[in-house]
């Protein structure tokens, strides 16, 4: 069975649709924000999926954009639809705020490349470290709250394992990420057997490892993720978690020059097969 269709994948659609039509009417940005009084930002984040379309808005720029008759339904009942949000929905109450747009794309997702600099990216992680980094991000929080977010995060994990298209995951670990010991030493040994048996038995996954001794790289500064969709009309994007915040680039230009950066990444890193016997050999330093 088909995995339904998110609530972002829905704004993307809106946002999508409406920037054509902005196009087409020869409009900017600006002159679209101010015949509705709003915002170029605003009109901005409509376009690119990370903001709610209002009833009055929607009509105000369909108006603006002169859409045909059969584009105005469309998009009046698409917006009108309110899909299963997958994980977003189930464990709303559990997952900060501004983690909506990240997971609702990552739900849609046909597959991520992933650079993972200080720390395992969540689809990989043992049910303990999570525990842990989740423990270290949240120091105050009850035991109840942690549960709760350790429980959300795991769920994410069903994406690998859907059917009948799962998540075709690509993640390049640097050294750091397997160093650094959340939990202690046995939870750490415990996710390295993890990521050996994603490594060794879950075909949708590939691990490359870039070991400390290959030096300075492109992205010492923080990890990124690429995320391509099924539909190829929908721009890829990549998302990076900043101490500022959550961005999101989708223009051309941005996504050409990550996606370059992750190939060089790549480069650097070891084969999959080298990466089981580096893996091994970091458990056994522990």
């Amino acid at each position: 069975m088909t995995q339904p269709k998110s609530h972002v994948q829905q704004r993307r659609r809106i946002g999508r649709i409406l920037r054509e039509l902005r196009e087409a009417s020869g409009l900017t940005i600006q002159q679209a924000g101010d015949a509705i009084g709003r915002s170029d930002s605003t009109i901005s984040r409509i376009e690119n999926g990370l903001r709610e379309t209002h009833k009055l808005e929607l009509a105000g720029l369909l108006d603006t954009y002169n859409a045909p008759d059969e584009t105005r339904v469309m998009l009046t009942a698409l917006a009108r639809e309110a899909p299963d949000g997958g994980v977003w929905t189930a464990h709303e109450a559990a997952f900060p705020p501004d983690l909506e747009t990240y997971l609702g794309l990552e739900q849609a997702a046909r597959s991520l490349r992933v650079f993972a600099l200080s720390i395992v990216h969540s689809l990989l992680r043992t049910t303990d470290t999570m525990h842990a980094i989740i423990r270290a991000g949240l120091p105050t929080a009850g035991d109840d709250e942690i549960a709760k977010l350790v429980a959300a995060h795991l769920a994410r994990q069903e994406v690998l394992q859907r059917r009948p298209d799962p998540l075709d995951l690509q993640v390049v670990l640097d050294e750091a990420s397997l160093r650094r010991p959340a939990g202690g030493p046995e939870v750490t040994r415990g996710q390295i057997d993890q990521l050996i048996h994603f490594a060794e038995e879950v075909p949708n996954v590939t691990l490359q490892v870039l070991p400390f001794a290959k030096g300075s790289h492109g992205s010492l500064a923080g990890g990124f993720t690429l995320i391509d969709f099924p539909d190829p009309h929908e721009p890829e994007v990549v998302y990076c978690d900043t101490p500022g915040g959550n961005l999101y680039l989708q223009k051309p230009h941005d996504t050409r020059r990550f996606s370059q950066l992750y190939g060089r990444l790549l480069g650097l890193a070891l084969d999959p097969a080298d990466t089981v016997r580096f893996l091994r050999t970091v458990r056994q330093e522990m």
